[in-house]
């Protein structure tokens, strides 16, 4: 049987989360998370009867008050209504190694979606302190200076470039200036 994760992440528990890459023009909403000390888009934990779709949303309101839609595509010509419903493709999903300090290491299963702020959304932020130490929306240009996860700059640039096609080819709608 050929391996789909390498040794370090076959041997950690797993953790299952949903991120969101919230865009708006050309900045990202970012969260300057306290424990990890790093940048990054908002997310956390699926919790029990919740899916990764709703857990992404809630995650986004939680740390930042901003209400978004999830943009990544869902065919729902799939689904059988009251039987089966499609859910969100996540944009990615990553397997994270998750060091701390704090409970054992362990692997966050990340279903990371694109999204976009309901219209009158995004204006007024609203950190959750608990969890985070600042919070702001970004340029590429802006995040030079940020303190950022390695990966995590290309993963933007790429979801930006990913946003910015399906907008240009007419699968996303285009954003209301905010």
């Amino acid at each position: 049987m050929t391996e789909l994760l390498p040794s370090w992440a076959r041997l950690l528990p797993k953790q299952f989360t949903a991120s969101g890459f919230v865009l708006r023009d050309d900045r990202i909403l970012l969260v300057n998370h306290r424990k990890h000390h790093v940048w990054i888009y908002p997310g956390g934990h699926v919790e029990p009867n919740e899916t990764p779709d709703e857990a992404c949303l809630r995650e986004i309101f939680e740390e930042t008050g901003v209400h978004c839609r999830i943009v990544s595509p869902r065919d729902e010509t799939l689904g059988e209504p009251g039987v089966v419903e499609v859910l969100h493709i996540p944009w990615m999903v990553l397997c994270e190694r998750i060091p701390t300090d704090t409970e054992p290491e362990h692997c966050h299963i990340d279903f990371a979606y694109v999204c976009e702020p309901l219209a009158g959304e995004g204006e007024h932020l609203t950190e959750d302190t608990r969890e985070t130490e600042g919070i702001g929306w970004f340029t590429l240009e802006e995040m030079g200076s940020l303190n950022l996860f390695p990966d995590f700059r290309r993963q933007v640039q790429t979801a930006q470039s990913v946003a910015v096609c399906r907008k240009t080819s007419g699968l996303l709608p285009a954003q209301s200036a905010q």
